[in-house]
């Protein structure tokens, strides 16, 4: 399962990341949205009852907003703010996958 997570994280940053910079209509942005609520939805539902499993589920959340937030400042065009929130994005998503495969 926790291999099935790290794979619904690497598709989702595919999709944002493919939504943000490339196909910039309404379309995929509502995509985007309904997958990170999925995202989020997923990790509550696998871990939920095992110990420590709050952390990852609010590890998951932090990263779909850092998603949303890195949205926000592309259309802001605010390119120093997208260089840490990049950064911030990789690091979360690392530590999303470390935390569930210490679980």
């Amino acid at each position: 399962m926790i291999l099935l997570l790290t794979l619904f994280i690497v598709i989702y940053l595919l999709i944002a990341f493919l939504s943000i910079y490339f196909y910039n209509i309404q379309l995929t942005h509502i995509g985007r949205m309904i997958f990170g609520a999925a995202l989020i939805v997923f990790a509550a539902g696998m871990l939920i009852g095992q110990s420590g499993s709050l952390w990852v589920i609010l590890l998951v959340a932090a990263l779909v907003i850092n998603i949303e937030i890195t949205a926000f400042k592309f259309k802001l065009n605010d390119l120093k703010a997208l260089q840490i929130l990049h950064i911030f994005t990789a690091m979360l998503a690392v530590m999303v996958i470390v935390t569930a495969f210490m679980l």
